[in-house]
């Protein structure tokens, strides 16, 4: 299966990787485009994060703001599903960022991260998927390594998946 997993309008960012070499950021052809007021999903309940999702696209949320350690994705995702019917809207209607999540930083892992993400969401792609912090975490350690994990996410954009 092949996941496209960005939208053309994605990753902006630049970090520093020591000395004087700098990250180059993917510009978007328009940001122009992502809603103003986005709709978060941090701290929502499972039991009631479906409903809340789905009321706030009929609202007329059109960006919704997720992330793996929110532990609530896939109740987002079905949230996404009835709220896209009930405001009659389509997937391309909305703007949805998600989040690499520390535990998955080791570029061998970034891809499945993002393949979770997605499937988690119910969705082909996101518009906007960023690190959602720079330490990488595994087996009780934690480092301030996050360039190769950058890398990873950029090669995910690069090859659409």
């Amino acid at each position: 299966m092949k996941l496209l997993a960005f939208s053309p309008l994605v990753i902006v960012a630049a970090a520093s990787l020591g000395g004087n070499e700098l990250q180059q950021p993917l510009q978007p052809a328009d940001f122009s485009q992502i809603p103003h007021l986005g709709f978060g999903t941090w701290n929502l309940d499972k039991a009631n994060a479906s409903d809340a999702v789905s009321a706030a696209l009929q609202a007329g949320y059109r960006h919704l703001d997720c992330a793996t350690i929110y532990g609530n994705q896939k109740q987002v995702g079905r949230g996404i599903e009835v709220g896209l019917k009930k405001a009659n809207l389509t997937r391309e209607d909305i703007w949805i960022t998600s989040k690499l999540w520390n535990d998955h930083h080791d570029p061998s892992l970034v891809e499945e991260a993002l393949e979770q993400t997605l499937l988690d969401l119910g969705v082909d792609y996101l518009d906007l998927w960023l690190m959602h912090w720079p330490v990488a975490s595994s087996q009780g350690q934690s480092k301030l390594d996050y360039i190769q994990a950058w890398h990873a996410m950029e090669s995910m954009h690069m090859t659409r998946k």
